[in-house]
């Protein structure tokens, strides 16, 4: 049984009695939608449109055909899928049959893979043939005589290779008919048990693997829909990773599910796509991370688009900047909800849509009902509103550790129970009212001679200039001053930018001269760890190599 780590039994029976955890799981939910609005459109991608009643019957069919080839009830199965139906599919028959499963961002490659095969005993692992130029059958395949516990290996798409299962011929066998409607019933996961597990990017290169309970994640998902007042009118276009915790909790979990709304699904993302499909799909909510944000605003400035439908867009996994959340809302004329939340913890807090701009555009909005949400000083003491501490939390939307590994679970939640509450790293501050205004990066944040710069703050500035197309402050030592700023740039195609033309813009903006970049190092790309998030420590790397090379160190 896939018991959750860090949770108590009381804790359990708390949320479920107070209702902050639901009775109902995922597949419950597809089940009630299958009968109220049986041809409604539930899931659409590039290949495939599916009405509520087809995700009922399509998991149903893969969770029987996976019984049906031996897999016993917690056995492991990983699935590396893009953004695409078959993604939430899977995760839904894997509910439905008792069968714990994995998910990953597409990024990971044959490294990682082979160590989460291995570490976590998978029988089974969903592929795409290839994905974005790399062959993941072959990845699989040179891998599996050291994977003896690795039996099954299913594939998606219409092109099978030999000794495969084909994912679309398992949604079509009708396994239905063979068995009593009822089958699956003692073999699946209750709102109490772990179903999923998300493995994280890391700043290690392994990957650990997150414990997501069904109630936990159905409780976060009711709170992301209760921010944009999700409809069954509505249609959500997801341009984030299927994996990521806004998009995994908004699409599958439930935020849509419970009333019965479309979810539009981008595989491969580009700006110019995304307001193409909220024009021709009549979006009315969109799903983005900053950086995407940054990209949209600037191809809808150069391009004559439709996007009258759309009415607010939701946004996490990274830090927004004030900057771009104003310049979007005051572009495209509709509110931008941040959501403020952590895959290894959970949902923290959220901006409402009725919140004023201010609030939108400058804080991350209040805790989400029914958690406990401190900012504490180095002795995990309460700081007074206004001062700056790291934020560290606990409530029912927030995961229940680190599966098999209870080491790191106490590590991040200090202890099991109710006394454990999940360090962010994240330095913020409440203000006057309440709300909660993130400042930046506990281990990013840079002293120089005794001040305090927070990487964030200087990104968002930079990220408005109309040359640059993505941006990263990182440290780089000082014989005198201990730490500088060093602003790592990628700009639009066809552009150039001096150091001089930096510090001139930023001194446009009014900020502290200690806080302007005093290195401007243009690259063609910054690199990532995950899809959305820099890998900074290879920045701080690179730049003292470089000082080292130049006799500065």
């Amino acid at each position: 049984m896939a018991v959750p780590t860090r949770y108590t039994e009381d804790m359990m029976d708390e949320y479920f009695s107070k209702g902050l955890w639901p009775e109902s799981t995922t597949s419950d939910l597809w089940e009630q939608n299958a009968k109220r609005y049986p041809e409604r459109e539930a899931f659409v991608d590039s290949r495939q449109r599916f009405t509520w009643s087809q995700l009922r019957l399509y998991s149903d069919r893969i969770g029987l055909g996976l019984v049906e080839m031996g897999l016993l009830r917690d056995e492991f199965v990983f699935i590396i899928l893009p953004n695409c139906v078959e993604s939430y599919l899977l995760r839904g028959a894997c509910e439905k049959a008792g069968i714990l499963c994995g998910t990953a961002l597409m990024t990971i490659r044959e490294t990682e893979i082979e160590h989460i095969l291995k570490t976590f005993q998978a029988v089974g692992v969903v592929i795409p043939l290839k994905f974005r130029g790399f062959n993941y059958f072959d990845a699989i395949a040179e891998m599996r005589p050291r994977l003896p516990m690795l039996r099954h290996l299913f594939v998606m798409g219409e092109e099978i290779p030999p000794g495969t299962i084909s994912l679309d011929k398992m949604m079509l066998e009708p396994l239905e008919k063979k068995y009593p409607e009822n089958h699956l019933d003692s073999r699946k996961y209750c709102p109490s048990e772990v179903a999923v597990i998300g493995f994280t990017s890391g700043t290690t290169g392994i990957p650990k693997g997150c414990e997501h309970p069904i109630a936990a994640r159905m409780a976060m998902a009711r709170a992301y829909g209760e921010a944009p007042q999700v409809a069954e009118h509505d249609v959500v276009l997801n341009i984030i990773s299927a994996v990521a915790g806004l998009s995994s909790a908004f699409c599958y979990n439930g935020s849509t599910a419970l009333v019965g709304s479309k979810v539009i699904l981008s595989e491969i993302w580009s700006s110019e796509r995304t307001l193409e499909l909220i024009d021709k799909e009549k979006v009315t909510i969109l799903l983005a991370v900053p950086a995407q944000l940054a990209q949209i605003l600037r191809q809808f400035k150069g391009g004559h688009y439709n996007i009258s439908s759309l009415r607010c867009i939701c946004t996490s996994t990274g830090p927004l900047p004030s900057s771009l959340a104003r310049d979007v809302e005051e572009t495209l004329g509709i509110p931008v909800l941040n959501v403020y939340g952590q895959f290894d913890g959970g949902l923290i807090s959220c901006v409402c849509i009725d919140d004023p701009q201010e609030v939108r555009v400058n804080t991350v909005g209040k805790p989400h009902k029914d958690h406990i949400v401190r900012v504490v000083d180095e002795e995990d003491k309460d700081v007074s509103p206004g001062d700056v501490g790291e934020i560290i939390y606990t409530g029912p939307t927030t995961s229940s550790g680190y599966y098999k590994d209870m080491e790191t679970t106490l590590k991040l939640w200090g202890s099991l129970g109710r006394g454990g509450f999940c360090r962010s790293g994240d330095l913020g501050k409440f203000d006057k009212d309440g709300n909660l205004v993130l400042v930046g990066r506990k281990k990013e944040m840079i002293i120089r001679g005794g001040q305090n710069i927070y990487p964030t703050e200087v990104e968002g500035l930079l990220l408005s200039h109309p040359k640059i197309k993505n941006v990263a402050i990182v440290p780089m030592p000082d014989p005198i001053m201990g730490e500088k700023c060093c602003a790592y740039v990628v700009l639009n195609d066809g552009d150039r930018l001096t150091f001089e033309e930096m510090v001139a813009y930023l001194k446009g903006k009014k900020i502290a001269s200690y806080k302007i970049p005093e290195r401007l190092e243009v690259v063609e790309e910054l690199p990532l760890r995950g899809e959305q998030k820099v890998a900074k420590g290879l920045l701080m790397e690179d730049i003292n190599r470089k000082l080292k090379q130049e006799g500065k160190l």
